[in-house]
């Protein structure tokens, strides 16, 4: 089955056991799909969260202010939330 390896590539996540105990426990079609898209978003959520922390370790240089020609800068490193199309990414 696809989904044990799936669980392999992030197993510090809980979700993934909650989640696929439930797909598991599914009576009916309708709730199995339902069930496979929360999967498929949380497995969405967490590509693009481990993408953003790569880049975030990457050093980009700072160009200029278009407006007033000053160097850009960085704010440093927060910690930060967003609402997406796939959730919220932290």
């Amino acid at each position: 089955m696809i989904l044990h390896p799936i669980t392999q590539l992030y197993p510090e996540r809980p979700e993934w056991s909650h989640d696929f105990e439930q797909l598991h426990q599914a009576q009916n079609l309708p709730e199995m799909v339902l069930l496979a898209l929360q999967l498929g978003l949380l497995f969405a959520r967490i590509v693009l969260e481990e993408e953003l922390t790569q880049r975030a370790q990457v050093h980009q240089p700072w160009g200029h202010c278009p407006t007033c020609r000053r160097r850009l800068r960085s704010k440093g490193f927060v910690s930060r939330h967003m609402e997406t199309l796939i959730g919220s990414i932290t």
